[in-house]
């Protein structure tokens, strides 16, 4: 099992719960890092025997301090990556991800703390995810809700935009749906709770799936 694959781990368990709310169950990890039930499993014993996280047969995997720290870090690397490379490589959402999953885990200390500086020390990466100060504490988004909780005539702005996968990176590059961009809410389809919105001069139709990936802020 190399540094690699247990940062991924780490990382994965720490979005799941802290990012997303949900419970970082093996059969999500699974999912997410592409292996089988069986070698999460058998990650999970290895991880748990080096008091990275609290694991239990058929219970929620749990990070545990030292675990946390661990993911953080990888996290932090990541989102600064993606900020640089989009902000200062100009590459678009949908190829940004898969190249800061490289670059995470060939990052030292001392060239993080200079990348950071660099870029002005952001808070938030392009998708509106909280970049982790070198502290590790995180400064998250106040009172943002999934665009699928707003009604119509709702004034909102974008804050964040969660990874799901190229496809939908796609989409946001193809209606330039960005963060920090405002809209209104026209109209919500009885049949389907597909959404109409208004944006700068262009009416986009976003579909369920993808109002739970985007977070706002009301607009009084």
């Amino acid at each position: 099992m190399n540094s690699t694959s247990v940062e991924n781990f780490l990382k994965n368990v720490f979005t799941l719960q802290y990012d997303e709310g949900e419970k970082a169950s093996a059969s999500k990890l699974s999912l997410r890092l592409g292996i089988s039930g069986p070698a999460i499993t058998d990650m999970a014993k290895k991880l748990s025997s080096k008091s990275l996280i609290n694991y239990q047969p058929y219970k929620e995997i749990e990070l545990t301090e030292k675990g946390k720290e661990i993911a953080i870090t990888v996290i932090r690397r990541h989102r600064l990556w993606e900020m640089f490379l989009h902000q200062v490589l100009n590459m678009d959402l949908s190829e940004v991800h898969t190249e800061a999953e490289c670059l995470e885990h060939q990052t030292s200390d001392r060239l993080l703390a200079r990348l950071d500086d660099f870029l002005g020390n952001p808070k938030f990466d392009p998708h509106g995810d909280p970049i982790p100060h070198a502290d590790g504490t995180i400064q998250r988004h106040k009172n943002s809700v999934k665009m699928d909780q707003l009604q119509e005539g709702d004034s909102a702005k974008i804050v964040r935009l969660i990874y799901a996968d190229e496809e939908i990176e796609r989409l946001y590059d193809h209606y330039e749906i960005r963060t920090n961009k405002q809209f209104s809410v026209k109209k919500i389809f009885a049949l389907d709770q597909s959404m109409e919105i208004q944006m700068d001069d262009q009416k986009i139709l976003i579909s369920p799936t993808l109002q739970k990936r985007i977070f706002c802020t009301v607009l009084k």
